[in-house]
C-alpha cells in the first residue's frame, strides 16, 4: 500500500481538482448535493494516480496531466451509479445506492452530471490543443469500450447465458473494466510525449491490471470483510455475476449442483444460505484459488509491458500500484 500512502497530497489535488469542476454547494441540490454525497464516500482514486505517474515516466508535468486525471475519475464514478442501477445493487462503498437513497430518476440524472463534467475538466486542461484532441480520442476509445463490455455482460444476464468462458469473460473484463484503466495510463504516456509503441504498452498494462483488479474485487465479493469492503458480501451472487470463479465452478461441479447454483445466481430473494452454498462449492472445488491464480498470471504480464518505460520513480510507482490492486483485501 506504499504507492498509495505516499500519495496523499496527489489524491487531495485530485480531489481538489475535481471540486474546482463540480463546486461544493452548487444548486440544485438535487443534482449537486446528490453527486457529493457518492463522491465523498471516498475510493481509492488509483484511475488518475496511474495516470499522472504514467505521465511522469515519460517525464511529463503532473499539472498537465492532473485534469484530465479529474476526468477519469469522474467518469469511473458515473460508470458507478449507473452500474447500481443496472445490476439492482443494494450498498456502494458503504452507503445505500443513490438509486435507493434518492430514487431511479434522480439518481440516473446525478450519474449524468458526472459525465458530463467529465468533459469539462479535459477542455479545462492546458495541455496543447492537439494533445487535448489526441487524449480525447484515447479516452473516446476507452469510454466506448467500458460501454460496450458492460453490454456484453447485461446480455448475459438478461438472457440467461452460462456457457461462458474464461476467454468470453477476459474479452468482457477488458472492456468494462480494463479499458478505462488502460484509457487513464495511456492519456497519461500521450501528455507525457511517449511514443505510439510506449502507449501502447501502458493501454496493455493498464488493461491487463484492470481485468486483475476485478477478478480481485469478484474474489473479495465472496470472501472479504464487509467492514473492510464496504459492499455486501456475497452481492456478485444474488446479482448473478459470471465470475471467474463462477465460470470455473460451473465447469468442474456436478449437474445437479451446477443446476442448483443457477437458481441461485441472479435470484434477488436468494437467503444467505443460498448464497453460502455457492460460496462452499466455490471453496470445494478450488474455484476461489483459481481466480486467484489467474489474477496474479495478468498481473505478471501487464507488468512486464513496463520494461519499455525510463527506468525512473514514477515507472517503479506503476508497478507498486500493479502489486496494491490485486493484493489487496478492500
Amino acid at each position: 500500500m506504499d504507492a498509495f500512502d505516499k500519495d496523499t497530497e496527489l489524491r487531495a489535488e485530485v480531489e481538489r481538482k475535481i471540486e474546482s469542476i463540480l463546486p461544493r454547494g452548487k444548486k440544485p441540490f438535487e443534482v449537486y448535493g446528490i453527486i457529493w454525497d457518492f463522491l465523498d464516500r471516498g475510493g481509492k482514486r488509483f484511475r488518475p494516480l496511474m495516470c499522472i505517474t504514467s505521465c511522469e515516466a515519460f517525464g511529463g508535468r503532473k499539472e498537465d496531466a492532473l485534469p484530465v486525471a479529474a476526468s477519469i475519475e469522474l467518469f469511473h464514478n458515473f460508470t458507478l451509479v449507473h452500474d447500481d442501477i443496472e445490476d439492482n445493487s443494494l450498498m456502494r462503498r458503504g452507503k445505500p445506492c443513490l438509486h435507493i437513497s434518492y430514487g431511479l430518476p434522480l439518481a440516473l440524472n446525478a450519474g449524468d452530471g458526472l459525465f458530463m463534467a467529465s468533459w469539462k475538466s479535459i477542455f479545462e486542461s492546458q495541455i496543447p490543443p492537439e494533445t487535448t484532441i489526441a487524449v480525447g480520442k484515447c479516452l473516446y476509445d476507452a469510454y466506448l469500450a467500458v460501454l460496450e463490455g458492460q453490454a456484453v455482460e447485461l446480455n448475459w444476464h438478461k438472457n440467461s447465458v452460462w456457457g461462458i468462458k474464461i476467454e468470453d469473460y477476459n474479452s468482457m473484463v477488458r472492456g468494462k473494466t480494463g479499458a478505462l484503466i488502460g484509457g487513464a495510463c495511456k492519456a497519461g504516456a500521450i501528455i507525457g510525449g511517449a511514443d505510439k509503441e510506449a502507449q501502447g504498452a501502458l493501454w496493455e498494462f493498464g488493461n491487463e491490471v484492470g481485468v486483475a483488479f476485478q477478478v480481485q474485487d469478484d474474489i473479495l465479493n465472496v470472501t472479504g470483510d464487509f467492514e473492510k469492503y464496504k459492499k455486501e458480501i456475497g452481492g456478485d451472487i444474488i446479482e448473478g455475476k459470471r465470475t471467474v470463479m463462477v465460470i470455473d465452478l460451473l465447469s468442474k461441479c456436478t449437474k445437479p449442483e451446477a443446476e442448483k447454483c443457477k437458481s441461485i445466481l441472479g435470484n434477488p430473494e436468494a437467503t444467505k444460505v443460498q448464497v453460502e452454498y455457492v460460496i462452499g462449492l466455490m471453496e470445494k472445488y478450488g474455484s476461489v484459488g483459481y481466480a486467484t491464480a489467474y489474477a496474479k498470471k495478468l498481473l505478471k504480464s501487464a507488468k512486464s509491458r513496463l520494461s519499455i518505460l525510463p527506468k525512473n520513480d514514477a515507472s517503479q510507482k506503476l508497478n507498486k500500484i500493479a502489486d496494491f490492486l490485486v493484493d489487496r483485501e478492500v
